[in-house]
């Protein structure tokens, strides 16, 4: 007799990447003011309510677009501001590094750059500012700090545009799975259902998902955990950390 058996299903992401993303998930949690404000924030999304048309162009676009971003990230209040890129020097030992101009940072972004694409970058790099704001190391250490902006980056709500930037080519360290699974977590952790956001995703990611979250499902003590994160650091501190949830 043939004995029957029910093969076990294939996980989203190995174990070790799924791992490292809940980990670094609790550590962002712990930095910017925990659970409790984590549920306020946003899914930041394509849409005129996020980003409505002012009729501009050239820096003056980019540069409302970068305080679009700012506002939406939470950061409303951090010292930071758009200017487009320079062409780079070759003698200079600084280039493609962000300046910081009377305690000012200055992010660069290239002049030629589609909004979506710009709406990626900006809060690509907001995120690199939050991280380097929390004291406690990412977890896996300086050799994670890349892929822990990546992830930062959904974690304070632009996941979708990580995602679709880098359907449409964006070098990120995280691929775009890994980034379709970051998006998945979040939604996951703030009871957001798959449609919230696929809607919103470049076809050749949108599949992916379903297939993460349905595969997250089954980690339901992971989340709980999350949930159960508080700061490790005073709220009011915490409180430009994250974005807010919009209408």
């Amino acid at each position: 007799m043939r004995q029957s058996f029910r093969a076990k299903p294939k996980t989203f992401l190995d174990d070790a990447r799924r791992r490292w993303q809940f980990e670094a998930f609790a550590w962002l949690l712990r930095g910017c003011g925990g659970f409790p404000r984590f549920v306020d924030t946003a899914l930041v999304l394509p849409i005129p309510e996020h980003f409505p048309e002012r009729g501009m162009k050239g820096h003056a676009a980019a540069a409302a677009l970068f305080r679009l971003v700012r506002d939406h990230a939470g950061m409303a209040d951090w010292p930071c501001m758009a200017e487009p890129e320079a062409a780079p020097r070759a003698d200079s030992a600084d280039a493609g590094q962000q300046p910081i101009r009377d305690r000012i940072r200055v992010i660069h972004y290239p002049p030629d750059f589609q909004p979506d694409m710009l709406v990626a970058h900006f809060s690509h790099e907001l995120a690199r500012f939050l991280v380097e704001s929390i004291d406690e190391p990412p977890p896996g250490g300086a050799m994670l700090h890349e892929p822990a902006v990546d992830l930062a980056t959904v974690f304070i709500g632009f996941g979708v545009f990580m995602a679709n930037s880098s359907a449409r080519g964006a070098h990120w360290d995280l691929n775009e799975c890994e980034l379709v699974h970051a998006l998945a977590l979040f939604c996951q952790l703030r009871k957001l259902p798959p449609e919230a956001a696929e809607g919103h995703l470049n076809a050749h990611v949108r599949k992916y998902l379903r297939l993460a979250m349905r595969d997250l499902a089954r980690f339901e003590q992971d989340f709980q955990r999350l949930r159960a994160v508080f700061p490790v650091v005073p709220v009011d501190l915490a409180e430009c950390t994250l974005p807010s949830l919009r209408a």
